[in-house]
């Protein structure tokens, strides 16, 4: 799904017949049938998949069920799906829906789409509410407290599902006929399916055409034809069933034209996780304990998610509060600043800021939900925008640069003026920039003490984990003195920089930077902010009467005082970047003297990308790949070797509201057996065990 160059999706173009039901331009073909899209749905895909029947089984009390469409369009089959598994499933199971669309419908006619649905509008209004801009990549979704979960898949429905690890147990084969779009229906579509599916997979579809049914069969699908909806005189529904080796049975012979299928290589042995391994053993029980150790905006993000998923979750902090380290500056920025090619560490950062958008709009609206007030002390996080500053030449330059290679959606990001960035801003500015205007400031703080209320997270503070001990039945807490603080059946390490104070965990190669920013007391006469500005630093609109601004960046400094040289340091960035705002500071009366601020330490690896995933075992990694220290050309047979049950979640940096959020969701995909957040080559690249050999491959290790 790589490319060179960033490009924004093209909307489906269409048009509205007399009874206003869309119709698609390109294709000249309906969304859903014109006697009722509703009932055909309902009849195509639900019933022929036994969906209500099969919610009840007692296997998905354990796990999600998981549905994947091909062509989201409307989203009229993933809310009809939703819309039954409320009224047919048990209240403790949960659904998660999988969807590709490589022409999403524009936010209005989705909108307008969704009119013709009355009984559907109480859940239309949620999707329509968290609809994704049309970026390229996986956009996740949540519903219903995570009950119900929407992974919608924006390009080719080759490439997506190609590059999707999950288990699928239902498939909704939608999208346009095979006459009118030939080029949805190809043998690497059908190859993706039989890769996701497994034993007692189902399949349904509108469509009865030779394409269509010779591809199931290839994929190893018992495929029948069955009346039709409507007037429609045929349909197609099918079920994968395999032998004791894996094998699909077959109960007709596969035509000549049949496409073989054959196994999705990883491109390298050690991208191999346990999720892709053997996913079914990543499902675990719901009533499993699992320990997070650390507290702040990544242990607590990390415990939500888990939560959220029925598991029972041990949150264990050193402080007698959660986000007091480097999660606990009054404000932190939420944007994201993406390289001139979309490489996968500039794709990771772009996927985690569209998520961390809906993620905290969905936490500030359950706060509101519980508390109408609106004053300052209610707000988790305020989507005032932010201008990046281009604020030396070469910025200038790479900005353009950026700018006239990529295309974004004037919603995610635009190129302004300094006049533009003025006005915008509400204060003199004599640079260009980007504007990112649905970004905006949050206050880790108050987010991190919302995620672990959760009645699914019991939160242990003033309590140091000294060592893991691995047993029989999963893992004990000591404290220093050796006594347990508790046992768990897995746990997640995400306690920044200091992951590394595990024996399983000390050659992790993260760094911890120092941060200072600075507060100011604002006055009466203080000019507004309307928005963030970065530049070599950033400030923030006030709150509570203060402005906050920083923040230095010191390696190799374990200096945890407030200092004055770090306060002049952030106030001459600003006075630099923002001359005028900085004398009306002065001339408001504003004391710049006067030291305030906080101190927080930045964990951040090499590649300034998180390490999300299983914790490789290091002396076994080191013998299996040794001979990689010789000749990186030779890929070895052997498979990476981790601990059972042992997570890592650290170095999300400065950046750590556009990542620990969906890092959470990534850990959740392999702990509870649910469909990855990412592709497979992203979820490759926040694998912790990467730094291990790219060691070995350059003779570090």
């Amino acid at each position: 799904m790589a490319n060179n160059h960033y490009q924004t999706l093209n909307h489906a173009e269409l048009n509205w017949d007399e009874n206003q039901l869309p119709i698609s331009q390109a294709f000249d073909d309906v969304y859903f049938s014109k006697a009722s899209g509703l009932d055909e749905t309902r009849y195509v895909f639900l019933q022929h998949n036994r969906l209500p029947e099969r919610w009840q089984e007692p296997e998905f009390s354990q796990r999600p069920f998981v549905i994947a469409e091909t062509g989201f369009g409307t989203g009229l089959n993933f809310l009809c799906a939703w819309q039954a598994f409320e009224a047919f499933a048990p209240k403790d199971a949960r659904l998660h829906f999988v969807s590709v669309e490589k022409f999403p419908l524009s936010f209005n006619d989705l909108k307008q789409s969704l009119e013709l649905w009355p009984e559907l509008k109480p859940l239309a209004d949620q999707l329509i509410e968290a609809y994704p801009l049309p970026i390229p990549g996986s956009h996740r979704r949540h519903f219903d407290n995570g009950r119900v979960q929407l992974t919608l898949l924006q390009g080719d429905a080759s490439e997506c599902f190609s590059a999707l690890e999950a288990r699928i147990d239902a498939w909704f084969l939608d999208g346009f006929a095979p006459a009118k779009n030939p080029e949805m229906w190809t043998p690497e579509l059908f190859q993706a399916i039989r890769r996701l599916s497994d034993h007692g997979t189902t399949v349904a579809t509108f469509t009865a055409a030779g394409i269509v049914r010779n591809g199931l069969k290839g994929a190893g699908f018992e495929v029948k034809k069955v009346k039709g909806f409507g007037r429609k005189r045929h349909m197609v529904c099918g079920e994968l069933i395999l032998d004791a080796e894996g094998n699909a049975i077959q109960s007709v012979n596969p035509a000549p034209d049949v496409i073989p299928v054959e196994p999705l290589p990883l491109a390298t042995p050690w991208q191999d996780t346990p999720w892709f391994r053997q996913p079914e053993n990543s499902c675990q029980q719901k009533a499993q304990h699992i320990a997070v150790v650390g507290a702040g905006i990544a242990g607590t993000t990390t415990a939500y998610a888990l939560a959220q998923q029925g598991f029972q979750v041990r949150l264990i902090e050193q402080h007698k509060s959660v986000g007091l380290e480097g999660s606990g500056n009054r404000q932190g920025v939420l944007y994201v600043k993406l390289g001139t090619e979309p490489s996968a560490h500039s794709r990771f950062y772009l996927s985690g800021f569209e998520f961390s958008r809906h993620y905290f709009n969905s936490l500030q609206q359950q706060l509101n939900q519980h508390d109408q007030q609106t004053d300052f002390s209610q707000l988790l996080w305020q989507p005032c925008g932010v201008l990046q500053l281009a604020h030396t030449e070469k910025e200038v330059k790479r900005q353009q640069s950026f700018m006239e290679r990529n295309q974004f959606p004037a919603d995610l990001l635009q190129a302004v003026s300094a006049e533009q960035a003025s006005e915008l801003s509400g204060t003199a500015l004599h640079q260009s920039g980007l504007w990112f205007p649905q970004a905006g400031w949050a206050r880790p703080n108050l987010i991190c003490q919302q995620l672990s209320q959760h009645d699914n997270i019991r939160l242990i503070t003033g309590q140091f984990v000294d060592k893991l001990q691995n047993t029989e039945t999963g893992w004990q807490l000591l404290d220093q003195a050796g006594q347990e603080i508790l046992s768990a059946d897995q746990v997640v390490i995400a306690c920044a920089a200091s992951a590394k104070h595990f024996d399983q965990t000390r050659w992790l190669p993260t760094k911890a930077i120092r941060g200072q920013t600075t507060y100011l007391a604002t006055q009466a006469e203080t000019p507004e902010l309307k928005t963030v500005i970065c530049h070599e630093g950033y400030i923030a609109p006030a709150i509570d009467n203060t402005l906050c601004l920083g923040a230095s960046f010191n390696l190799k400094d374990e200096e945890t005082e407030l200092r004055d040289s770090d306060q002049q340091h952030n106030l001459e960035l600003m006075q630099q970047a923002m001359p005028e705002f900085s004398n009306q500071l002065a001339e408001s009366g504003v004391d710049t003297a006067a030291l305030n601020g906080k101190v927080g330490f930045r964990c951040a690896s090499p590649d300034y990308v998180p390490l999300t995933g299983p914790v490789p075992v290091y002396e076994a990694m080191l013998e299996r790949f040794a001979q990689l220290r010789h000749d990186a050309t030779k890929v070895p047979d052997e498979l990476p070797q981790y601990y059972g049950g042992l997570w890592l979640n650290t170095g999300h940096g400065s950046r750590g509201l556009a990542s620990a959020p969906l890092c959470a969701e990534v850990l959740a995909g392999y702990i509870a057996g649910q469909p990855m957040p990412l592709e497979r080559e992203l979820i490759s690249a926040l694998q912790p065990s990467r730094f291990i050999i790219r060691g070995l491959i350059r003779g570090r290790l």
